[in-house]
């Protein structure tokens, strides 16, 4: 397919592509220096707090592999135009939100339609380009996302500062028009699957199982561990979670296939941007109310302040794109990992010292690690699968880093209000202290440590990573993928 497009249009596709990708990144950063404003302004409580951050995260976690899906059957530029119409249109709905349970059921939209959207531009990007220019491709189509992302608590931390944080959510709308426009243009044919049975019982156990077993984490959190409702939540959504699981792998033709973990690198990927994504996006919440709330940070600043993680990323990922196009996965992964796991411990000592120069240290080696690791994983995981899946193999892979976010939200939750009191005294908020955040910085130590022992033994070379596509398509109409 990437032979018989020019290359400017490629160019065009991949603009258009970002455009997804640039949402996301810039609605997360927006709302963590946004958050103390829409908090006072909307009355939230603790549910409805954490209801904010991570109901749009388990929306997307609980949708993505069947929006991967659902782009291979109806084509991936239906797909990709009908959840960024979506995203737009829930965007408008936060802005104008007048309550807090309205806000959240607009952020819950958000979610679905970005697990829409985000597994097909990717498979698009992916398709379009040979096997020799993926790496660079997957890093311009991060790096450019990852520009909003750095924008966004500078712009935001500006909005919420001088005008309102209503109109942190109208800068979606700017960039979901241009990225339609573009695709007007395009005349692209999409790729679909070969039409398979809808399983609805799959369906209904994940759409089920996964909000269950987030909101029992989310319950222990914010109510500690001897909450009732919560270990029932945990213990009904666990199980049907397996249960789903044991049903696609039994299934001939199931609604997702999970057969595609049997390869131990696309596994592997999965599961390293799991735990980058858990990372990342504790950081990324806790961090901004960490400066605002012990540090004295205006939200401005608290903006500025993300600058360290996230300038060494925009730096850094396009040299790993070309290491990846050269000498494969395993080295920019690798060495992406150390730095992950090192600057998780120096952010941690930074947290519990309430030096913001030791936490700036920390969140740029932190950067370093993400931009080697990421988008290599990535470029990689869709390589691995025949083309006619890769939407499925991105909903899947996207599915594992949602859960990260939504997982690493409700653990650190757990981790934070089920800390016992710090014996010193220190500036705390009514519900967290500067010990309890740290003890929480701390988890994401232990969860890079665990990407790193995977990554060593799960991320192998290709023995030829060039000509990957031409021993996978031979099997592009089997249902078991190579290893």
């Amino acid at each position: 397919m990437s032979e018989a497009i020019a290359p400017d249009r490629r160019w065009l596709t991949l603009l258009a592509m970002t455009g997804s990708l640039s949402m996301i990144m810039l609605d997360s950063t927006v709302l963590g220096v946004a958050l103390p404003s829409i908090q006072r302004d909307l009355k939230f409580d603790d549910v409805t707090l954490t209801w904010a951050v991570n109901g749009y995260l388990l929306a997307m976690a609980s949708w993505v592999a069947l929006g991967g899906r659902l782009g291979d059957l109806i084509g991936r530029i239906t797909a990709f135009r009908l959840g960024m119409v979506g995203f737009m249109l829930a965007s408008i709905g936060c802005a104008l939100a007048p309550t807090a349970w309205i806000f959240v059921v607009a952020r819950i939209i958000q979610g679905i339609c970005a697990g829409t959207m985000q597994p097909a531009s990717s498979a698009i990007v992916i398709d379009i380009y040979p096997a020799k220019q993926r790496g660079r491709a997957m890093a311009t189509y991060a790096g450019i996302s990852l520009l909003f992302m750095a924008g966004g608590p500078l712009i935001g931390g500006a909005l919420v500062q001088f005008a309102s944080w209503h109109w942190c959510f109208w800068l979606n709308i700017p960039i979901a028009l241009l990225s339609l426009g573009l695709t007007l243009k395009l005349r692209m044919k999409s790729v679909r699957a070969a039409a398979r049975t809808t399983d609805w019982p799959s369906i209904a156990l994940l759409l089920i199982a996964t909000p269950l077993l987030v909101i029992g984490l989310q319950g222990l959190g914010l109510h500690g561990l001897m909450n009732r409702p919560a270990w029932i939540s945990i213990g009904i959504g666990g199980p049907l979670l397996l249960l789903f699981i044991h049903r696609q792998l039994r299934l001939t033709h199931p609604t997702i296939d999970l057969r595609l973990f049997r390869d131990r690198g696309l596994f592997g990927n999965a599961f390293l941007l799991f735990c980058v994504q858990f990372i990342n996006v504790g950081q990324g919440i806790y961090g901004s109310l960490y400066m605002q709330s012990f540090l004295g940070f205006t939200p401005m600043q608290a903006g500025f302040g993300t600058l360290p993680l996230l300038i060494p990323v925009l730096i850094i990922i396009h040299f790993a794109g070309r290491m990846y196009d050269h000498h494969g996965p395993r080295r920019p992964i690798m060495l992406g990992l150390c730095f992950v796991a090192i600057g998780t411990v120096i952010e941690t000592i930074g947290v519990f010292a309430l030096s913001y120069p030791i936490l700036a240290t920390g969140m740029a080696v932190l950067g370093l690690g993400c931009g080697f690791a990421m988008s290599p994983a990535n470029a990689d995981s869709l390589s691995r699968v025949p083309v006619t899946q890769r939407g499925e193999a991105s909903g899947l892979v996207q599915m594992m880093r949602q859960f990260g976010s939504t997982i690493g939200i409700a653990m650190m939750v757990l981790v934070m209000h089920g800390a016992p009191p710090p014996t010193t005294e220190s500036t705390a908020t009514p519900s967290l202290t500067a010990h309890d955040i740290g003890l929480g910085f701390a988890l994401h130590v232990i969860i890079a440590l665990a990407a790193l022992v995977v990554g060593y033994f799960f991320v192998r070379q290709m023995t030829d990573h060039h000509l990957a596509d031409h021993g996978l398509n031979q099997v592009a109409h089997s249902s078991t993928p190579t290893t």
